[in-house]
């Protein structure tokens, strides 16, 4: 079986300067960490692109790896529906934003096996409005999202009170790329010239600022082939990986600089966050393999609610992989170790304290421990 890894940022595909940001060391950490798992597989090979701009790839070359280096965005265009055609599935990372990681599940789907969410649920969730909008038809608790449109006059005011703090955010945004939390009509008409100016083709939204803990969790969504040919209406097996709490940056700008596990999570929330993540697969057609999610526990004890649900992998992988005795790459191909189709069997953690942390990157692409 041949599987292709593609991440967009470290594999060719950005097509500005590169720098050595958050978003180029997490793409980088969540390739090589993915790599090293499928090669782990039995008759697995991987194939991934990378952009030669980065220097040498991050790990030794293994036995069934292909390293393919890109010169630019266009060639790594041409690669990637190449590597997706001689492919038998393929995992896509990319960022949501401008309809990216969206457009590339679209080519992705009609050449290889996609490991990972069609393109009509990756749509969904990378667009925050109609994400939000969704949830809350369907009765999960979500921050109230609506429309913002920067601007160096007045503004509209908030469908939700009080206004103030408010955190504005791309409308397909990626990590905190232009996320803010506003404190007063006078940052916001800052921040709006800020937009306006460095914001590009992005479209806005508004959220009201909550205080509470940050939570990442996942789930690791299965089609059940045998069920589904049976006509059984349960056709997805679902492992829910151990909410941890996230560890953003205190300036305002929900920088990502780890995880912590299990963090200050009680055992009752981790229940109801699992509860809520259940109900989100469930509820949105289309969700495979790997789904990341962003939730939020109120201050004040009220319901957990979703803050973004990621369609791809994510840098929580980077901490689950420590905890799981299993291998997660193998689940979320649809594959056991021995290469047998996914049972009914859950995924087990190793037992002890298991406080881990996972710091903010390091410029190798690897975790410190």
């Amino acid at each position: 079986m041949r599987v292709f890894v593609s991440e967009y940022v470290c594999g060719g595909a950005w097509p500005d300067e590169l720098l050595d940001n958050s978003m180029a060391a997490e793409g980088r950490a969540m390739l090589v960490s993915l790599v090293q798992d499928l090669l782990r597989i039995p008759a697995v090979n991987v194939v991934t692109t990378w952009d030669q701009r980065l220097g040498t790839f991050p790990i030794d070359r293994l036995t069934g790896l292909t390293v393919v280096r890109t010169r630019s965005s266009t060639e790594e265009e041409y690669e990637f529906k190449r590597l997706c055609e001689e492919s038998d599935a393929a995992f896509v990372i990319a960022p949501e934003f401008h309809g990216i990681l969206a457009a590339r599940v679209k080519t992705a789907s009609k050449l290889t096996s996609l490991a990972g969410c069609n393109f009509e649920a990756t749509a969904l969730c990378s667009d925050k409005l109609r994400l939000a909008e969704f949830l809350s038809d369907v009765g999960i608790s979500t921050i109230p999202t609506e429309c913002f449109e920067p601007t160096l006059g007045e503004f509209a005011a908030p469908s939700f009170e009080p206004a103030f703090p408010c955190v504005i955010k791309p409308r397909d945004g990626a990590g905190s790329v232009l996320t803010f939390k506003v404190l007063n009509f006078a940052e916001l008409k800052q921040r709006s010239k800020h937009f306006l100016t460095a914001g590009g083709d992005f479209r806005f939204v508004r959220q009201p600022f909550v205080e509470g803990i940050a939570v990442s969790c996942a789930a690791i969504v299965v089609a059940d082939q045998a069920r589904q040919r049976a006509g059984t209406q349960k056709s997805l097996h679902i492992d829910v990986l151990p909410p941890c709490e996230q560890i953003l940056s205190g300036d305002g700008t929900f920088r990502y600089e780890g995880a912590d596990y299990p963090g200050r999570l009680k055992p009752s929330d981790r229940d109801r966050i699992e509860n809520i993540v259940r109900r989100c697969c469930a509820s949105i057609p289309g969700l495979n393999g790997y789904v990341g999610f962003d939730l939020l526990i109120p201050h004040n004890d009220a319901v957990p609610c979703v803050v973004e649900i990621n369609p791809r992998l994510t840098t929580g992988y980077l901490l689950w992989r420590k905890l799981c005795n299993e291998n997660l790459a193998a689940r979320m191909s649809g594959l056991s170790l021995s290469d047998d189709p996914v049972g009914d069997e859950s995924l087990s953690w190793k037992s002890g304290p298991n406080a881990i942390r996972v710091n903010s990157l390091s410029n190798n692409g690897t975790c410190p421990k």
